[in-house]
């Protein structure tokens, strides 16, 4: 073979893979248009080729066919029909020219008519018989050699080749996949990173529906995330709900016990917290990318007015990741490539947005064409100059296989589809580097076991080189990137500037194709009615969690307000709507609990007084909060507003001042509000009846009767005190009578003696008479000594 230089080569690959593709074609093109000898035989009688037998393929090895190797397939057939089929053999055929168009991988797997063109190059021994409705493996071995692939380097690539079920020689159907044929020395890669959505399909589904819950923990999304998240060639694009278990109430008869109840304990829901340690462990090193909290959408949020909505979904993304001690590369949205549009694009945008995931298909004119870029790009709106959104863009295609990877599928179909597409993109002719990014459904509920076995598969395949999706976005943070795919330095191949013109909507278009369609869809955003009463009822929780010492029951109304914003119920207006309404209630059942126990009414008879106000809390937790009492009257003044704590289920008095100022009845109004004045309670009145100077004339009136009671008394003594007072008895007592009865009575002794004569002439006052004592010369007789006198 003749030498050329290197700058000479690839326009020589380039020709003679165009030659081989062409009589490919032709010779393939002639097969199909021979008469009688290579048409499909009849079937058998009461057989049909669509429903006589289903194929299922198990195993299709190596991942990578090399000269020297040999190429196995194993295919469990079911028998489906009503009568048993004889002699079941498995046919191998192939088509040896390269696929090099990425439309004929889908239009080959989707045919599955009998494939009767071109030889048989192997079978598998004939199974005898098999019963309507059982199975069995058929396998089929053929080496390298006999397949007459070109062992040039340069015509690597995928390889079809079609399995065929006969029963006596008549096929009765066919499934279509794929070889990939990689020489040794066959030196093309490809970059390649796989984003993992990992969401709940209902953040709030914990505390809405704890059984749908637990499926999911166990057998369907949440289990999928557990299994495949912590492997290591994965990149997450994660919403943070997942990493914040809600509190919920602790069912361990260790409440405490109060006069007004037990107070409930509360804690991460423990499903939740195992799922979120197990990230947290296994972030390492990967690219993270951030959803929104429970997949709220800001999108709608915005063009609803629920801007502090939006903020607090924010805000709670934030704060997770900040305890999670995550960083995320970067914070992105879907756009469905169905919706894509400049207007789309504009309104991620005018909500916050700096990053967004779209399909590929939505960024370029045709997936058909010679090369397919990185998936990278950044737009710039017309609208807003000097604004940007970065651009990852998933091959839509690829995520649509990966898509499929589920329980029930044909995993190992997918997985040969994986690595043909693949395959295709590698050998494709271009010297720049190329970034791939797969990014299944955030739908999809993957298998683990099928999804883990396409990884690993992908893992082996020589021609992919394990990348990470930060690397694409530190190429558009840089912009350090190339457009020419026949570029020969270092830099990306990308999609790189975006103009608004370039945007347009894509999907399926049949046979797995994906291209361009002639609108866009209406996007279904939120019912806006719906996200303004949720943020209503955030209200509502916000301000009754302003009072609680510890906000941990309102947990499940926040986390169902939160969800009931998500992206998921997009044309489904009756959710948010009553997540809103359920979510309120909630709500309003916890204020309620918190109360003021009215009175029958209160009687102020002074200038000043101090009413009682009795305030319950059947809460789990301490409040504190502001008593506000008015008066519908001027007829008194309300001292100043306090603030008191209420324990947990329990109940206080509180005083309020009250100065009266005239007479009167009035009715006070009290609410309890936060500590920065928003309402808790409904407003509880009482009637007040104020009496100010009634104290005043009371004592005034006491004080009078008082003084005229002293002087009564002192006039009655005056007038009557001498006619009743007991007379005196003069002279020495005796001794003997006052030891014996202690009575004082006269000694008789002293009343025998002669009274002194000097007594009665000298002027001696102790001589003068006692007017009060009876004159010894008088006629009235003296006391006896009985006399008590």
């Amino acid at each position: 073979m003749p030498s050329f230089p290197p700058s000479v080569r690839p326009v020589l690959a380039a020709l003679l893979t165009a030659l081989v593709v062409a009589s490919s074609v032709l010779v393939s093109g002639s097969a199909t248009l021979l008469p009688a000898a290579h048409a499909a035989p009849a079937a058998p009688p009461e057989t049909s080729a669509e429903s006589a037998v289903s194929m299922d393929l198990v195993s299709l090895t190596p991942t990578s066919l090399a000269p020297g190797g040999t190429l196995e397939a194993q295919v469990e057939v079911t028998n489906t029909s009503s009568e048993p089929l004889s002699s079941l053999s498995l046919d191998l055929r192939t088509r040896s020219a390269r696929v090099t168009d990425r439309g004929v991988l889908a239009e080959w797997q989707s045919d599955t008519s009998p494939d009767t063109s071109g030889a048989v190059l192997a079978s598998s021994p004939a199974h005898p018989q098999l019963a309507p409705g059982e199975s069995t493996m058929l396998s089929v071995q053929i080496a390298a050699e006999e397949l007459n692939y070109s062992a040039e380097p340069y015509f690597w690539g995928t390889r079809r080749i079609s399995l065929t079920v006969t029963s006596e020689e008549q096929p009765l159907g066919t499934l279509r996949t794929f070889v990939v044929w990689r020489p040794a020395d066959a030196t093309d890669t490809i970059t390649q990173s796989v984003l993992l959505p990992l969401a709940a399909e209902d953040a709030s589904a914990p505390v809405v529906d704890p059984e749908a819950f637990a499926r999911s923990s166990e057998s369907g999304r949440l289990a999928s995330v557990r299994d495949l998240a912590p492997r290591e060639d994965v990149d997450w694009w994660i919403d943070p709900a997942l990493l914040d278990p809600p509190q919920l109430p602790v069912d361990d008869g260790a409440d405490e016990e109060t006069p007004l109840g037990p107070v409930r304990e509360y804690a991460p829901d423990p499903r939740s917290a195992e799922l979120a340690a197990l990230l947290q462990e296994s972030v390492g090193e990967r690219t993270v990318l951030a959803l929104p909290y429970a997949q709220a959408d800001p999108v709608s949020l915005h063009q609803a007015g629920a801007d502090r909505l939006a903020g607090v979904a924010h805000d709670h993304g934030d704060q997770v990741w900040q305890e999670s001690g995550i960083v995320p590369r970067a914070a992105a949205l879907p756009v469905d490539g169905s919706v894509a549009d400049p207007a789309q694009l504009d309104a991620v945008l005018a909500a916050g947005g700096t990053a967004v995931v779209v399909p590929a298909s939505s960024l370029r004119e045709s997936l058909s064409s010679t090369v397919t870029p990185s998936s990278v790009g950044t737009y710039e709106s017309a609208s807003t100059p000097g604004s940007q959104l970065q651009l990852l863009a998933p091959d839509p295609a690829l995520s649509a296989e990966f898509s499929l990877l589920t329980e029930g599928s044909d995993a190992e179909q997918t997985q040969q589809r994986l690595l043909a597409e693949t395959a295709t993109i590698a050998s494709e002719y271009a010297s720049a580097p190329r970034h791939l990014l797969i990014s299944p459904s955030a739908d999809s509920v993957l298998d683990p076991a099928a999804a883990g076995a396409a990884l690993d598969a992908l893992a082996e395949a020589p021609w992919i080189e394990p990348g990470r999706t930060g690397d694409l976005l530190a190429a558009a943070d840089q912009q350090e990137w190339t457009t020419d795919p026949r570029s020969e330095g270092e830099q990306l191949y990308a999609l790189g500037r975006i103009a608004p013109e370039e945007v347009h909507p894509s999907g399926p278009t049949g046979s797995g194709h994906w291209g361009t369609l002639e609108e866009a869809a209406e996007p279904e955003l939120l019912d806006p009615a719906a996200l303004l009463e949720l943020d209503t009822a955030w209200e509502q929780v916000d301000t009754l969690a302003a009072a609680m010492d510890d906000d941990s029951p309102l947990d499940a109304p926040r986390l169902e307000i939160l969800a009931g914003t998500s992206m998921r119920w997009r044309g489904e207006s009756e959710i948010p709507a009553a997540r809103a309404e359920h979510a309120s209630a909630r709500a309003a059942q916890l204020r309620d609990r918190i109360e003021v126990v009215p009175a029958s009414g209160y009687n102020v008879i002074s200038d000043a007084a101090t009413v009682p106000i009795t305030i319950s809390n059947t809460l789990d937790t301490p409040i504190t909060v502001r008593i506000e009492v008015t008066s519908d009257s001027r007829l008194v003044k309300i001292g100043e507003t306090k603030v008191v704590e209420v324990p947990a289920r329990g109940q206080i008095d509180a005083a309020v001042n009250v100065e009266a100022i005239a007479n009167g009845t009035v009715t006070l109004t009290t609410v309890l509000t936060t500590e920065d004045g928003r309402p808790l309670t409904v407003p509880v009145d009482v009637p007040l009846t104020v009496n100010p100077s009634w104290e005043n004339r009371t004592t005034l009136l006491l004080v009078i009767a008082m003084g005229l009671l002293v002087v009564v008394g002192v006039a009655r003594a005056r007038r009557i005190g001498s006619s009743t007072r007991a007379p005196a008895i003069r002279g020495p007592e005796d001794p003997v009578e006052l030891s014996r009865s202690g009575r004082s009575t006269l000694d008789p002794r002293a009343a025998e003696e002669p009274r002194s004569s000097e007594a009665g002439a000298g002027g001696d006052p102790a001589a003068r008479p006692d007017p009060d004592c009876p004159d010894p010369d008088s006629t009235a007789p003296a006391p006896s000594e009985e006399d008590p006198r």
